[in-house]
């Protein structure tokens, strides 16, 4: 998990102030929703891959795709407004075109006009992926999905990362999501690593515990406030 169970994050200390409580949860759910959405894809994206009659939708791999890049999106504002961090600095480079990319999808009704029509690009945008039975193996698979119906396929030409010469230590590797962002008022191709985003996201939760670890240390932290109540009501009917 890239947040372990006794993180300040998972377990707030009681001297921690409401408001922070609030921002902890903020960041404890974005990220732990991109973690359970990114191993379903990887999961997905093997099956598809490699097994036989598999039944994966094209939308539910597009649906972890999104869910990352929307959840990202909600840390990285996160940390940005309540951690003074810097937007612009290159080490949220990936975090920072997820924002993007979410901002471009809720306007969707618009792009489709001002862009996707006109260009013929996939409705959602299209993910490509290198894929191998065994981890180090020798031989495997470059994969490429779009979304949507396709009008015009030569106006489609996804692009993959060349697995040769690179050390592949995972199954799936090189899962790059690719779409039309707006910046500035002008419309570009934007592509993104979805492995980086979740590296992205680690070392910002490493570092931000050292951090915490360090500014709690004067203080007694042994009380915790209870997380994720459940409630369960028996009821019968008459």
């Amino acid at each position: 998990m890239l947040i372990s169970n006794q993180s300040y994050f998972r377990k707030p200390p009681k001297v921690i102030e409401p408001k922070i409580v609030l921002v902890f949860d903020a960041i404890r759910y974005s990220v732990d929703i991109c973690e359970y959405a990114h191993e379903k894809l990887v999961k997905n994206l093997y099956a598809f891959s490699f097994e036989e009659n598999q039944k994966i939708m094209f939308a539910e791999i597009f649906s972890d795709v999104w869910t990352i890049i929307n959840n990202s999106t909600i840390f990285f504002n996160t940390i940005v407004k309540h951690f003074k961090i810097l937007e612009d600095d290159k080490i949220f480079g990936n975090l920072k075109i997820a924002k993007f990319m979410r901002h471009s999808q809720q306007h969707i009704e618009d792009r489709i006009e001002e862009t996707l029509l006109e260009n013929q690009l996939p409705l959602y945008g299209s993910l490509s992926w290198y894929a191998q039975k065994e981890i180090d193996s020798t031989k495997g698979q470059i994969i490429s999905i779009d979304s949507g119906t396709i009008t015009n396929r030569n106006k489609i030409s996804p692009t993959c990362v060349n697995p040769a010469g690179k050390i592949n230590n995972q199954k799936i590797n090189d899962i790059e999501f690719e779409m039309v962002i707006q910046i500035s008022k002008k419309f570009q191709t934007q592509k993104i690593d979805l492995n980086g985003i979740m590296f992205t996201i680690k070392k910002a939760i490493n570092h931000f515990e050292v951090q915490l670890n360090q500014q709690l240390a004067q203080f007694d932290t042994k009380e915790r406030h209870i997380s994720d109540l459940r409630l369960i009501m028996n009821v019968k009917k008459i």
